[in-house]
């Protein structure tokens, strides 16, 4: 076996998706505005019919749609923070929203700040009501969404490699629920100054995307996890400056981002106010560089240590929730060694380590209103997984030659004889 293909093996036995030969996706659940060019605030279908009921899954309420964008809009609908469940004619699901109200102030840099906290504080809300709301399940009605989800069997045989007995199955199957939503949408209420975040998370959001460390997220697809995370950074529901590391176990592809944001100043001239949102570019690029770096190196601390507190604070806050001795965590810090190792010699990866950014790397700006957002993405030339040679046909027993086939019992023609 060559080495490419076997670190590829051992990146499939230890993440939480298993390899998988590729498939015709299936339709999308839905649509997550978070995600679109121009986003716009969900609405329910006015020909949806949208009914509370008591799911017969858990045995707490729901709302109950025939499509899982109009349950969706429903729960949104209430601009109230919590979780909701939802029902639909494909499945099943939940919402949470997390609320944060921000200080009136007249200052326009302070005004922006206190703005970026509250879209990622309300994010954070959004994650704390999730997980709650799912560890608060009855015993028995959590016992009947794992074996909802057990299923599927790339979740079922992560479970296999993850838990070591039927009680730490369900807490793990959980886990993959709870930390595999979409961000949905995210909406301000500038009359009463309050953020509003929105997260979905489905069995088939689960089990395309999931996030089994603080730092990573694991993907079916590359182009899905980047295209989360920068809705995610384009939405400000990031800390001021962080990285990820994102994993396709079924190919081994992967990616680095760095990320981070800085805030516009004020100007009242225009070309004064160029310059100073010219420069948050330059600053929020230096910052997401450095993060990158940081990953591509295997050490954070050294980064994290030169950012201001709140920014240090704000990290904290996303890595919260995950202990260093759980299953997921423990095995994701190998997949990353697996993972960086078996690209020990890209040049590019070279070039970061040296604190240099590879020409390769894409850097993407979003520009908003009062801060600017920057993603630096690299992603490394990878060998995609060999596929498994195809299995070689049955072998046939011999063939005596024509002359000495025997004859038929009724002593007509000889038998049939295959001459390929």
């Amino acid at each position: 076996m060559r080495a490419p293909s076997r670190l590829f093996f051992l990146l499939g036995v230890l993440l939480w998706l298993p390899p998988a030969p590729a498939a015709k996706p299936a339709p999308e659940e839905f649509t997550a505005p978070l995600q679109q060019a121009a986003p716009a605030r969900a609405k329910p279908h006015r020909s949806e019919r949208v009914r509370t009921v008591t799911d017969d899954i858990t045995g707490n309420l729901a709302l109950q749609a025939r499509t899982a964008q109009g349950a969706i809009a429903a729960a949104i609908k209430q601009r109230a923070a919590g979780c909701r469940m939802i029902r639909f004619k494909t499945g099943f699901g939940w919402v949470a929203t997390g609320m944060t109200r921000y200080p009136a102030t007249e200052n326009p840099a302070a005004t922006g700040r206190v703005r970026q906290e509250a879209r990622f504080k309300a994010f954070l809300d959004a994650r704390r009501w999730l997980a709650t709301c799912l560890r608060n399940l009855a015993p028995e009605a959590r016992q009947r969404v794992a074996d909802h989800l057990e299923i599927d069997d790339a979740i079922r045989l992560a479970l296999i490699n993850l838990a070591a007995n039927a009680q730490e199955r369900r807490q793990q199957a959980l886990k993959i629920l709870a930390r595999g939503f979409v961000a949905y949408s995210s909406e301000e209420d500038t009359a009463g100054r309050a953020i509003y975040v929105n997260l979905v998370a489905t069995p088939r959001t689960a089990l395309r995307l999931t996030r089994p460390a603080a730092a990573a997220i694991e993907t079916v697809a590359l182009k899905e996890g980047l295209q989360q995370l920068l809705a995610e950074i384009d939405g400000r529901l990031i800390p001021l400056a962080g990285n990820r590391l994102i994993v396709v176990n079924a190919t081994g592809e992967l990616a680095l981002v760095g990320y981070a944001v800085s805030l516009i100043g004020a100007q009242p001239e225009p070309a004064a106010q160029e310059t100073l949102r010219a420069g948050a570019v330059k600053i929020a690029t230096a910052r997401a560089t450095e993060a990158l770096v940081g990953l591509a190196v295997g050490d954070d601390a050294a980064w994290i240590a030169g950012l201001d507190e709140v920014s240090q604070a704000e990290n904290r806050a996303a890595a919260a929730g995950y202990e260093d001795s759980e299953s997921s965590v423990r095995r994701f810090a190998q997949i990353r060694e697996l993972a960086l190792s078996g690209i020990k010699d890209d040049a590019g990866l070279q070039a970061l380590r040296e604190g240099r950014l590879p020409p390769e790397a894409a850097v993407k700006p979003f520009v908003g209103e009062d801060s600017v957002a920057v993603a630096v993405i690299y992603t490394p030339s990878v060998k995609k997984r060999e596929p498994a040679p195809p299995a070689p046909p049955p072998v046939s027993a011999p063939v005596p030659p024509p002359s000495l086939a025997p004859e038929s019992a009724g002593g007509g023609e000889p038998a049939p004889v295959n001459t390929r």
